[in-house]
């Protein structure tokens, strides 16, 4: 019979106690509504040619032309506190989670979505802190993975100084999360299934924090549906607060291409009206964040300005199918994304299963 997570942790534990606490799902009871934006020091322009003024309209890819959007992505994650670690005076928390990523291929050039099971990957994992962790996790590993009644996989995350250690190990997942992102881009460049007319869109900005060649990525999109209105970009004199730039955006409309650092990579990164103003809620409802990450060629330069109106044009034909209603966020969503989101969280286990299983 298969036993519970926390029972196998007690029996098998060196040095540490184990005790047990309100499951919660730390997604629902710490929700923000920027939780997922992530904003870095821009400045501008980063395109070439420079635009003239401070946006440009956008005319809307047109029917008959076949769209350069192929493949969508979407990684998810659920993290869960499910128990209390005592150890040398410490206390400290155990963080569970379940990561997941999907990616739809369009079928047919417009008539629907389907996912490509090959590249759609889940797994479940336990973030332990690292003074639990110093004498490794090996021992944990396989009584927890032949008698539970799930495999997991056992990882570490850093306790930090003056760290919420709840967002430490929820950060740790996070980036789990990303390194199944960044390994599913990986495997399509390597079969050659990205091309500039066959675009990889990824739901969310592109912070990875693992290396990787960013050659891979030549052919990604990244898609914010969240920023910070309060960032700024822009130097001296022109540094202007994102919340006052895109107020101004009418439907149609682009700012221009900002430049931004992510360690050692570029990005050109820009925002995007998509709804008609008069049938939004707010100025800043259906304006998304659009980045590509700038090759060699584009380092000191910047973008191409016609590509980035090409990506924003086929963008702007996307805005129609709305998830309206199913989605608070449906404004700044595209279906497709919607749909790959829906799959991978499908697929999880639900909340009372996951949480039944400590």
């Amino acid at each position: 019979m298969a036993k519970r997570v926390l029972s196998i942790i007690k029996c098998e534990s060196k040095g540490f106690e184990c005790l047990p606490c309100e499951r919660l799902n730390l997604d629902i009871e710490r929700f923000s509504e920027y939780r997922d934006s992530d904003e870095h020091p821009a400045e501008t322009p980063f395109e070439n040619p420079p635009l003239k003024t401070s946006k440009k309209a956008i005319v809307e890819a047109q029917k008959h032309i076949p769209t350069i959007l192929h493949y969508f992505l979407d990684g998810s994650r659920r993290t869960y506190k499910v128990a209390d670690l005592v150890l040398g005076g410490r206390y400290l928390p155990l963080i569970a989670g379940q990561v997941g990523v999907s990616v739809v291929e369009r079928v047919n050039s417009e008539q629907f979505v389907k996912p490509v099971r090959e590249f759609c990957h889940f797994k479940n994992v336990l973030a332990f802190p690292t003074l639990i962790a110093a004498v490794g996790l090996n021992y944990l590993q396989s009584p927890i993975n032949k008698q539970g009644r799930l495999k997991f996989e056992l990882m570490s995350y850093t306790v930090k100084k003056e760290r919420n250690l709840v967002d430490l190990g929820i950060a740790k997942i996070m980036s789990e999360m990303h390194n199944l992102e960044i390994a599913a881009v990986q495997e399509m460049a390597k079969r050659n299934l990205l091309r500039n007319d066959r675009l990889l869109v990824i739901d969310g900005p592109l912070r990875f924090k693992k290396s990787f060649d960013i050659v891979q990525f030549r052919n990604v999109i990244g898609l914010s549906k969240s920023f910070r209105p309060s960032f700024t970009v822009g130097r001296g004199r022109r540094k202007v607060d994102v919340g006052a730039l895109t107020s101004a955006l009418m439907f149609g409309e682009r700012t221009s291409v900002f430049k931004t650092t992510d360690v050692s990579k570029t990005i050109g990164m820009w925002y995007f009206c998509i709804r008609p103003r008069n049938r939004m809620t707010n100025p800043l409802q259906g304006i998304v964040k659009m980045e590509c990450y700038a090759m060699s060629e584009e380092q000191e330069d910047g973008l191409d300005s016609q590509r980035v109106d090409v990506i924003s044009s086929h963008l702007l034909r996307e805005r129609n199918v709305t998830p309206y209603q199913a989605d608070r966020r449906w404004a700044s969503h595209i279906y497709p994304i919607y749909l790959a989101e829906q799959y991978v969280k499908s697929s999880f286990v639900s909340d009372t299963q996951f949480r039944a299983l400590f």
